[in-house]
């Protein structure tokens, strides 16, 4: 970046595009959207360290997504307006109920020369589908993929385990791997090598990473030279390099901070998103094992008025489930936890536990807009009926690794999700018994089963009443306080034209200079 800024930015918001319906398939975008070329330095601000640029490891799309996203690419892709769009895959057939052939583009290489073609597809599902697979969304993958066939070099034949009609929905966000390169550096995770429009220069885990525009890239090449990805791990991180004028963009502000921005070369926002948050639960830890205690939870917190109060945004309270409209189609029969001390210290007192307890909440740096206030706010309510709440914080990389561990997570964590893809069994997959971040006491399959059919459902009507099986299934379990979808806040620079992403994309293509 190399112009001056003032110190305060004009407070007028962007608009969202339009959305539109999901497109099928074809077309020839290659995800490429903002167009033009620009010698300057587009600088990023990411609001958590990063841990990983192997997309089988690593993802939070506000942190290692983002930055994969812009060095590798997936079959399909949604761009700015949120349609489907074909990427390395050129066109698209579901021969019967569990197979689907891709067809893919021909002509496209890695950054490092080396061809694409389908067996690097197949190599890379193979890594996820291998039965002793590490990768931390294998478990994901397997429950829709059963093997993947390469009959030649621009034709891949996916089969799955049953009828999925989101799959090409659901490979948005499945970044392609060359062979070659990913066996030549087994378990490191600072390296990269893709098809992308941009290629690795270097990367510090702890504070971003720079990047350079890929010449030879297959597609449109993007407007900005050179990229620096920049972690602003605090809100007084953020604040500062805005305030100095050091990032071109950044997002995760808190609400209050936006006013700060006025009258100066900045734009600010805030809009809906994706990203729904939650506080998860380690069941293993007593006595959330009681489900007593898990919906007394619920109702002793006050969601509205923290929304009002203390995160001021323009949000509702989840309703009853880990999903939300209008990114969703959502469950129509449910409602929010309404707030209800009384009915909490009741359930307690039945679970054995009229005097409460003591619990550790378990908080990242930065990450969800307004944490470290909302959770002083939640400890004062939970206070109020008994439980005790010790309120640690870590690291992001620390911290996840964590949650992952039936051991070491705490008792309670305050997590959010989003994704990439609108597939509806996969968003509510990551609450599945399954997933290396849930920590429920009884096995119980009901509810990996419903997903299972959702994930198998032939068509909308059947898949939507499977979803409505699901989410009312899971809110009756109250397996984590269901709290509200994230507001998406954002500082951006106003000579940039960009889209902001529901799902907290920050990815150099989809910048361009002002006309």
């Amino acid at each position: 970046m190399t112009r001056p800024f003032l110190t305060r930015a004009l407070a007028a918001g962007l608009t969202i595009a339009s959305l539109t319906p999901l497109a099928a398939c074809g077309g020839s975008d290659s995800g490429g959207d903002a167009g033009g070329t620009a010698d300057d330095t587009l600088v990023i601000g990411i609001s958590r360290k990063l841990t990983s640029l192997d997309p089988g490891t690593g993802g939070s799309i506000d942190g290692d997504s983002s930055l994969q996203r812009a060095i590798y690419e997936g079959l399909t892709y949604y761009d700015a307006e949120l349609e489907l769009r074909p990427q390395l895959a050129e066109s698209w057939t579901q021969d019967d109920d569990t197979t689907w052939t891709f067809k893919l583009r021909s002509g496209v290489t890695f950054s490092d020369g080396s061809p694409f073609t389908a067996a690097d597809v197949k190599f890379t599902f193979d890594r996820y589908l291998a039965p002793d697979s590490e990768l931390s969304s294998a478990a994901a993958v397997q429950a829709f993929a059963s093997s993947v066939d390469a009959p030649d070099d621009t034709t891949v034949v996916i089969h799955t385990n049953g009828p999925y009609i989101d799959l090409p929905d659901r490979l948005a966000t499945f970044f392609i791997q060359d062979e070659d390169f990913v066996e030549a550096h087994p378990g490191e995770v600072d390296v990269a090598l893709g098809t992308g429009p941009y290629v690795l220069d270097s990367v510090d885990l702890e504070n971003g990473a720079t990047l350079h525009r890929n010449d030879d890239y297959w597609g449109e090449q993007p407007a900005w030279k050179d990229v620096e990805y920049k972690v602003l791990e605090t809100e007084a991180a953020r604040v500062q390099a805005a305030q100095a004028g050091t990032v071109d963009v950044a997002i995760q502000y808190e609400p209050a901070s936006l006013e700060l921005f006025e009258n100066s070369d900045y734009t600010t926002g805030t809009q809906w998103s994706s990203w729904n948050n939650t506080i998860r639960f380690n069941e293993h830890v007593e006595p959330l094992g009681d489900i007593r205690v898990r919906q007394a939870l619920n109702y002793a917190i006050d969601k509205e008025s923290l929304i009002k109060d203390v995160l001021g945004a323009d949000v509702e309270p989840l309703a009853g489930q880990t999903i939300s409209a209008p990114y969703d189609e959502v469950n129509p029969d449910l409602q929010a936890y309404p707030y209800d001390p009384d009915k909490a210290r009741q359930l307690l007192a039945e679970a054995g536990y009229p005097d409460g307890f003591e619990l550790e909440l378990g908080l990242t740096t930065g990450t969800y807009v307004a944490q470290d206030p909302v959770s002083q706010v939640i400890a004062k309510q939970l206070a109020d009926v008994g439980v005790t709440l010790k309120i640690t914080q870590q690291a992001f990389p620390n911290w996840v690794q964590r949650t992952y561990s039936d051991q070491d997570a705490p008792a309670l964590y305050y997590i959010g999700y989003a994704s990439g893809y609108k597939a509806i069994a996969e968003r509510l997959r990551t609450y599945a018994d399954s997933n290396v971040q849930s920590h429920y006491a009884q096995p119980d399959t009901t509810y990996d089963d419903l997903v299972t059919k959702v994930t198998q459902a032939k068509d909308a009507a059947e898949q939507a009443q499977y979803v409505n099986e699901a989410t009312a299934w899971f809110r009756e379990q109250a397996h984590l306080i269901f709290l509200w979808p994230q507001p998406l806040t954002y500082v951006v620079r106003k000579d940039l034209q960009w889209t902001p992403r529901p799902e907290h994309w920050l990815v150099p293509q989809e910048f361009s200079p002002q006309a």
